[in-house]
């Protein structure tokens, strides 16, 4: 449960805001990870589209659709043909004129991400699919000319604009998209005679489906894809910008356009006066070199146990990855809250994904979630915001480390944040100028005290004198002591949130 975070400078780290980048890894990496960005601690974004229509099986319904009645992912062949027909009769595109999305308020959307103590908000402009969620040149198959008729992620980075303490993401997943719906197609036993019928393979619709069977050149998306990007980039100037995966190697997409486009992101960003950055998701394996942007990790999946600054860990708020019909939710604001600080004290940053339903209105569910964090934040945002990691992250009995092996038999870590928490389990934060240090107690004490190992007296850690032990919330004056097991402190009556406790230290 201890890790010693090396070298960690107490300062601030300064982005190259001078040199313009070339199109080259080398050159990308000097972009270090911005001020803003360490500070910030929690981002919110969205995965909401047309696949938010029919409401089952999640974000993939595209491609699990057209698997066929043979494979039938998910069941989502079966009941699609149930409830809206067959391929030959409505088809993916047909739910485009559906996705209305009357309930969408940019405003309520954002406003509900600041309540919950994000600095940094946005959503999915683009899943794999392939409909744009902005206002597009490049592309017919976007939320202003077609479905919404609004140009939503205008919309969204407008109210992100009106809070002095956000910034704004951008996320991208049209990587994928070529050959992404047709994926299950080349196992399929269907007749061919059949699926020729559906519209998948129309090619009226190669720009949309793109596909090589209706004729879609792998070229011509990639320039599209190049152009979205800097269109976005120019029209909407997010300061982050996070990629689900982009695989130069065996995808349609050249390394080197790919590389100029983002030193293209860059320059001009920074012209701008922004401090952009890239997140790097699951660095090395399909995405970028390791050393580029922001390392990312997928809800924390084959994170390394001995990580340090600086990574961000994205979720959703709840499985799958976007709105079905009648959606479980499994875990409440304080299991989300006590993700948070883990990663915080790591030297992390947590994005989460709201699921808003097909109309556009957020679940009550995952309102509720958002608030019971915001609740917690706004008592506890010293300890949180603009903080730094600790010379250790943690101390406690819960060991969160296990294995499992992948679907490819790769042996990786995985993370638990479902353990019973108790008091004893702490993890440590620190202000930036080092004076004050936060030991945050996940639960709170039967016996009403706790004990920090890490800051006993004589502590290799902490050999500073303690003048001031107190609880952030708490009015009360606190009984403590420090002795050679640790620094003993007895927790006031009443307390000043509702999960997680913030002993601050000077």
């Amino acid at each position: 449960m201890k890790s010693i975070i090396t070298g960690l400078l107490l300062g601030t780290t300064v982005c190259v805001a001078s040199a313009a980048f070339e199109g080259s890894w080398e050159s990308l990496s000097q972009q270090d990870i911005p001020e803003w960005m360490q500070d910030a601690k929690f981002g919110v974004y969205t995965h909401w589209s047309v696949f938010s229509v029919p409401a089952m099986g999640g974000p993939d319904y595209i491609k699990n659709l057209y698997s066929g009645p043979d494979k039938d992912v998910k069941g989502i062949y079966s009941h699609h043909v149930e409830k809206y027909g067959t391929l030959d009769q409505f088809g993916y595109k047909d739910f485009v004129p559906m996705f209305t999305a009357e309930k969408f308020n940019a405003d309520e959307w954002v406003g509900l991400m600041h309540e919950a103590g994000a600095r940094f908000g946005g959503i999915l402009l683009v899943h794999h699919d392939g409909f744009c969620l902005w206002d597009s040149e490049f592309t017919q198959w976007n939320s202003m000319d077609k479905g919404p008729k609004r140009d939503i992620y205008g919309e969204i980075a407008t109210a992100v604009g009106k809070y002095d303490d956000m910034k704004l993401l951008a996320t991208f997943h049209h990587e994928r998209t070529f050959g992404y719906s047709t994926g299950f197609l080349s196992k399929s036993k269907t007749p061919m005679e059949e699926k020729k019928t559906w519209d998948v393979y129309d090619p009226a619709y190669n720009d949309f489906y793109w596909n090589e069977e209706v004729g879609a050149s792998g070229e011509k998306f990639a320039a599209d894809w190049e152009n979205k990007i800097k269109e976005v980039v120019d029209k909407y100037q997010p300061d982050c910008i996070w990629f689900d995966g982009i695989d130069t190697k065996k995808g349609v997409l050249p390394e080197q356009m790919v590389l100029d486009t983002f030193a293209y992101y860059y320059n001009e960003s920074i012209k701008r006066g922004q401090e952009p950055i890239i997140c790097n998701k699951h660095a090395g394996d399909f995405n970028f070199p390791e050393e580029f942007g922001m390392r990312c990790f997928e809800n924390a999946r084959e994170m390394p146990y001995d990580v340090g600054p600086w990574f961000l860990s994205d979720r959703a708020i709840a499985y799958p990855w976007s709105y079905v019909e009648n959606k479980k939710y499994k875990d409440g604001p304080d299991y989300h809250t006590r993700s948070l600080i883990d990663l915080v004290s790591r030297g992390g940053v947590f994005l989460l994904s709201l699921t808003p339903k097909g109309d556009g209105s957020i679940p009550p569910e995952e309102v509720a979630i958002m608030k019971g964090m915001g609740r917690w934040l706004k008592v506890n945002s010293e300890a949180i915001h603009a903080t730094r990691p600790w010379k250790v992250y943690a101390e406690g009995t819960a060991d969160m480390s296990d294995r499992k092996k992948s679907k490819s038999g790769k042996d990786m870590p995985v993370w638990n944040y479902r353990l019973p928490w108790t008091a004893q389990d702490i993890r440590f934060t620190q202000s930036k100028d080092g004076k004050t240090v936060y030991a945050i107690s996940l639960n709170w004490p039967e016996d009403g005290k706790v004990v920090v190992k890490n800051l006993k007296a004589g502590s290799e850690y902490y050999p500073e004198e303690i003048k001031s032990v107190s609880m952030v919330g708490s009015d009360e004056k606190l009984k403590w002591t420090r002795t050679e097991e640790g620094l003993e402190v007895t927790f006031p009556q009443e307390k000043p949130c509702e999960w997680a406790f913030a002993l601050k230290i000077q």
